[in-house]
């Protein structure tokens, strides 16, 4: 017989998850740049080969052990090491991959995906509670081609150059409900859904509206909400977690994981609809 009370705790957790989304891994590729760039590996450990898609954790470790952090990047939701001498690591967090320094004699978490032991004495630890994230390691003159999907993405959402009138041809492309659009990585990298619906609230526009109804005004209202919304996303959660790798600063959002509570601008209830696998919040009295 099943367990009522099981599936609701279970319903719960995944509604609590914080999924790591644009702003936070532009604050994380910031703060690592600021605190770690060139510090040299001085050990590697593979702790959940399972999240290493490529190569194998024995090349990872025999690979990495005694290079140099050169630079940090970040594109869509991917964050990105680059080693010297050539070597790059990108990582896709999923539902719940975090980093974390540490001292190297804190106890070892059961679902590490690797640990870097740095020069400067510290830790940097990928860690994954539900081992879903995915980690790619592409040594010298291998291409992002052998990351799937990887080259199928369109403009990361913060690129100078999605301008307007690319931001307007790209969309155009896709015929879905306008949330769906959003969250495709081919459309533009980077959205998920908490930043979905807060864009979706800036700009007005009901979240299961069709694509093709949208105007040529709404369009660019929309892609101005994108650009000031992760913007401002960004530098809120800068000013609130200094140095420290957290991504689970989300008590500001106007909507996002709010239904139920009053709308910020009118009042009235916030909306939350199950869109598919994703959890849609909205006001119907603000958005059109």
């Amino acid at each position: 017989m099943r367990n009522p009370h099981k599936n609701k705790s279970t319903r719960k957790i995944r509604e609590l998850t914080v999924v790591p989304e644009l702003p936070d891994l532009e604050v994380a590729k910031n703060i690592l740049n600021r605190t770690l760039s060139g510090q040299t590996i001085e050990e590697v450990e593979v702790g959940s080969p399972i999240l290493l898609r490529r190569p194998t954790a024995e090349i990872f470790e025999s690979t990495l052990n005694g290079l140099s952090i050169r630079e940090y990047m970040r594109y869509g939701k991917f964050l990105i090491f680059h080693f010297e001498p050539a070597a790059d690591l990108y990582i896709n967090f999923m539902l719940a991959g975090r980093l974390r320094l540490q001292s190297p004699a804190d106890p070892k978490q059961k679902k590490m995906g690797f640990r870097f032991k740095l020069e400067n004495g510290l830790d940097l630890r990928y860690l994954d509670a539900r081992n879903m994230g995915k980690i790619y390691l592409l040594l010298k003159d291998e291409s992002t081609a052998l990351i799937p999907n990887y080259n199928e993405q369109g403009p990361d959402a913060l690129d100078p150059q999605l301008t307007p009138d690319v931001f307007r041809q790209r969309i155009k492309g896709f015929n879905a409900v306008i949330k769906h659009v959003l969250v495709n990585q081919r459309f533009i990298a980077g959205l998920g859904n908490a930043y979905a619906d807060e864009i979706l609230f800036s700009a007005h526009i009901m979240p299961f509206r069709k694509r093709s109804s949208l105007t040529d005004a709404e369009i660019e209202v929309l892609f101005n909400a994108t650009k000031s919304v992760l913007q401002n996303a960004i530098a809120t959660i800068s000013a609130r977690i200094g140095d420290t790798l957290q991504f689970e600063v989300r008590d500001f959002l106007q909507v996002h994981g709010k239904g139920g509570e009053p709308c910020p601008n009118c009042g009235s209830s916030i909306s939350s609809v199950k869109s598919g696998l994703r959890i849609a919040n909205f006001c119907r009295k603000c958005q059109f």
